[in-house]
């Protein structure tokens, strides 16, 4: 058999391995409406999105409250039936008041559009008022809704739950990284995603030339069993010592959470890195 002289190479393999099952994760930002108990009037506009929007008018010479308190982040939009360059109005937040102006970007035959206003909030902040001098000011308020959605990879390296060693398995050409079991310890793998595990396996040859004999099981059930060719690869080593020649095992219609099994019947190591497909 044969040692691992540097045992960080093992602690960087483990790393790698890691970060090769993380998920990637898109994040996608809503801004969801927020409705106003009392107005004075209100008006429907298409915003970008071509949807139907209410718009609200602040009561006369009031100011008009709005529940903010499941945001940190908001959106005020403002839309004039008068079409001027600009609209100035008031917000009340925390007993302070700040006063804002917006500028004109477009308009149709009914409204004037004006600049969104963005802004962050103290957290815990329950509502916000909202003040304006102007009669044909309308307002809209947007709380910023942040989630993120894992998305499932293409292929996922598969990580080792249980397995004797970690090795790096060297050509001229490529670095790639092994699992190694033997009689006394299996190497096991769950699939994180439903698809297809493809597996590759060689061994470290005896003296006595003996054949390698695996089993492999999904769920504790015996899958298959192998009998592995005696052929020593011309190309690849572990430590500087020559294995066999790589056997591909596939196993089709994976679920998630399935639990697969590499099992040695003789008494060599074998090296198994094992990938699952989603068909993403």
């Amino acid at each position: 058999m044969f040692k691992i002289k540097n045992k960080s190479i093992i602690i960087l393999i483990v790393i790698v391995i890691g970060v090769c099952g993380v998920l990637s994760a898109k994040t996608i930002v809503k801004w969801k409406a927020i409705n106003v108990q009392k107005y004075w009037s209100r008006r429907v506009a298409k915003l970008e999105n071509n949807v139907n929007t209410f718009f609200y008018r602040p009561l006369r010479f009031e100011k008009m409250d709005v529940d903010v308190s499941p945001f940190e982040e908001i959106r005020v939009r403002v839309i004039s039936k008068e079409k001027n360059d600009e609209v100035k109005f008031n917000l009340h937040i925390n007993g302070q008041t700040s006063s804002y102006t917006v500028k004109k970007v477009s308009s149709n035959d009914s409204f004037g559009f004006y600049e969104s206003l963005e802004l962050k909030i103290p957290k815990n902040t329950q509502k916000f008022s909202i003040y304006t001098r102007n009669p044909n000011a309308y307002f809209r308020v947007f709380g910023k809704e942040v989630s993120v959605i894992k998305e499932i990879p293409k292929s996922v390296i598969l990580k080792g739950e249980s397995y004797k060693r970690i090795v790096s398995l060297i050509s001229s050409k490529t670095r790639s990284d092994y699992f190694i079991a033997d009689s006394s310890s299996p190497v096991r793998f769950t699939a994180q995603y439903d698809g297809e595990i493809t597996s590759y396996v060689r061994f470290l040859p005896l003296a006595d030339k003996s054949r390698c004999k695996i089993d492999v099981y999904q769920n504790d059930r015996l899958v298959n069993s192998y009998d592995l060719t005696q052929k020593i690869s011309g190309e690849y080593s572990v430590n500087d010592q020559k294995v066999s020649v790589g056997k591909k095992i596939i196993i089709s219609d994976i679920k998630k959470k399935d639990k697969i099994e590499f099992r040695v019947l003789s008494t060599h190591e074998i090296l198994v890195r094992s990938i699952l497909k989603t068909g993403n």
